[in-house]
């Protein structure tokens, strides 16, 4: 559990470290309404050390894995709905640190040999380019990457909110259940407006759980061993 503990805080802060730095050199995610003609060439000029940034956002949400794995020792020996409920979270985690690997991927390949070609092309090759571009970011990204990751993310955070109220830690219990509410309802947020309050508390709440269970499982895996 401690192990578990130390992971959801590297993985939180790493992915708080690598957004900020994205942010500040390439404009993400603003950048993600952008055009191949405009980001492909910045994703370019990031360099060797752009895409050694993004190769490490990509294996981040890995971490997930084996935090989960740790996380359900929690709740080894329990029986029924609360196991089941145990369970169920790991699972999702996995779907979900697979499916958002796979869609922060295509920025240190795909895209990436996408804005290579785009440095030689006419303006014929650059349209598709451009198409296919748009498709990765699409189907890996918005469907793949964004909707089943955090589809998944967020049910595993409710999955682990009920098996840790039905143990009788409610206080962290609430606290999840907050987290993947908002962020059940964020993820919606490409396809309408609405929801963009829901994801804007989401992407506060989402660092702060995870930094949060961790030192909860820490704690208990101190009382543990």
């Amino acid at each position: 559990m401690r192990a578990a503990g130390v992971l959801y805080i590297a993985a939180s802060v790493g992915f708080l470290v690598v957004f900020g730095w994205l942010a500040s050199a390439f404009g993400y995610p603003d950048v993600l309404d952008r055009s191949a003609a405009e980001v492909l060439p910045a994703l370019l000029s990031l360099g060797v050390s752009g895409r050694l940034v993004w190769i490490a956002y990509a294996l981040l949400p890995l971490l997930l894995i084996p935090a989960a794995v740790g996380a359900i020792e929690h709740f080894r020996g329990s029986d029924g709905l609360l196991a089941r409920g145990a369970r169920l979270g790991l699972i999702l985690q996995v779907v979900a640190a697979l499916t958002m690997m796979l869609g922060l991927a295509r920025w240190s390949t795909a895209n990436w040999a996408l804005a290579e070609a785009w440095v030689t092309a006419d303006a014929s090759q650059r349209v598709v380019l451009a198409a296919v571009f748009d498709a990765f970011n699409a189907y890996l990204g918005n469907a793949i990457g964004e909707f089943v990751g955090e589809l998944a993310l967020y049910g595993s955070f409710l999955a682990f909110a009920g098996a840790l109220w039905t143990r009788g830690s409610r206080r962290m219990a609430i606290f999840g259940a907050i987290t993947g509410v908002a962020g059940l309802i964020g993820m919606f947020r490409n396809i309408t407006d609405v929801v963009q309050p829901a994801a804007d508390v989401t992407n506060l709440l989402l660092p702060l759980f995870l930094i949060g269970f961790g030192v909860f499982l820490i704690r208990r895996g101190g009382k543990a061993g």
